[in-house]
């Protein structure tokens, strides 16, 4: 376990709720995609190109340029603030940043060494973290799980809770967007949940998770969006295309590119469809066994007025109508099929059109 008094945090105490602070709307970095004053878990698979978003993203904060089509509005130069321990410094990453277009007197970089070698451990320096982040719009750790101490496991659920804490509360307090990177599992199939291997409880506690995957149609290009969102409606992903830039003279050691993210355009598909999609590609099942099983399903649910169904009974009747339990998890991950426990049962809740459940309406 880890010290959880990395600050010094008073007493709580008991407020009556009128004297708490009053209400105020939602405000984001980027509209549907990185709100301010929360935390922000991006995963994708190992290699694909997220530090080339990462460098992408602090371009567009540190010029203060206008970005619509990612929910960017303008705004005067901000800090960002970096923790980097996968990539070195004065070969990978400045060089990214420069290429990007980044404005590096907007940069603060946490680390030991002028070099950029040295990672710090959190939650030790969260204390670094907060005083940067007072003056900047982003903190980016790329990558998180490099940064926590050895005897700190996130596969343990109270322990995962314990390491993002200070992140939440440094959001809280100093307003900034945190964007925390990590890999995905390798392990198959169509369940997005299972992507986050040992830290699936990240997903439970971030306000926001992004998707980032490989397009399955275009090789070089990205793709990123929303997985997890209790903040606000979903939003398509975005793809981006990675681009070889000559910055250094061609020698025997390398052509001397710099590789460069650039916008490609919206998806056709949110960054869950699309991971649920490439996972039944993968399975073999084909575009038109996806409509099938995804009709059935929502008939099924939608046979109660409640528009829900016990998830051992959708797994029974889907047996029954010749579709496998994985098929039906997949369906329901594409149709964003809530799981609702109540007691002993779990329950699977058919969204309705408009992206509220029918909980919402108290059915």
């Amino acid at each position: 376990m880890i010290d959880a008094n990395w600050n010094e945090i008073p007493d709580p105490q008991v407020w009556k709720a009128t004297d708490l602070e009053g209400s105020r709307r939602m405000e984001w970095l980027a509209t549907g995609r990185l709100p301010s004053g929360a935390v922000t878990y991006m995963l994708g698979p190992e290699g694909i190109g997220k530090s080339l978003f990462l460098v992408w993203l602090t371009a567009i904060i540190t010029t203060g340029r206008e970005f619509k089509a990612f929910g960017i509005p303008q705004r005067p130069p901000s800090n960002v603030v970096l923790v980097l321990t996968e990539d070195d410094w004065a070969t990978i990453a400045r060089p990214r940043l420069e290429t990007a277009g980044a404005d590096l007197d907007y940069v603060r970089v946490i680390c030991t060494d002028s070099d950029g070698s040295g990672s710090p451990e959190f939650p030790r320096d969260i204390e670094l973290v907060e005083g940067a982040a007072e003056d900047a719009a982003l903190v980016i750790v790329d990558a998180w799980a490099d940064t926590l101490p050895s005897n700190l496991s996130v596969k343990d659920p109270q322990q995962a809770r314990q390491a993002l804490h200070p992140w939440k509360e440094v959001a809280s307090r100093t307003g900034v967007s945190i964007l925390l990177s990590g890999h995905t599992n390798r392990e198959k199939g169509g369940n997005v949940r299972n992507a986050y291997g040992m830290t699936a409880e990240l997903r439970k506690k971030a306000r926001m998770t992004l998707l980032a995957q490989p397009d399955p149609d275009e090789d070089g290009v990205l793709v990123i969006g929303p997985e997890k969102s209790n903040v606000t409606a979903p939003v398509v992903a975005s793809r981006f295309r990675i681009e070889s830039v000559q910055v250094f003279e061609p020698s025997d050691d390398g052509d001397g590119t710099v590789p460069r993210m650039d916008w490609a355009g919206d998806a056709e598909q949110s960054a869950r469809e699309l991971f649920v999609a490439a996972a039944a590609a993968e399975s073999g099942e084909v575009g038109d066994d996806r409509d099938d099983i995804d009709a059935w399903l929502k008939a099924f649910l939608s046979e109660n007025p409640d528009c829900r169904q016990k998830a051992n009974d959708v797994f029974t009747a889907a047996d029954a109508a010749g579709y496998s339990r994985d098929k039906a998890k997949r369906a329901k991950a594409r149709l964003n099929v809530d799981a609702v426990r109540e007691g002993s049962c779990w329950y699977w809740v058919l969204p309705v059109e408009g992206s509220t459940s029918c909980t919402a309406h108290g059915r």
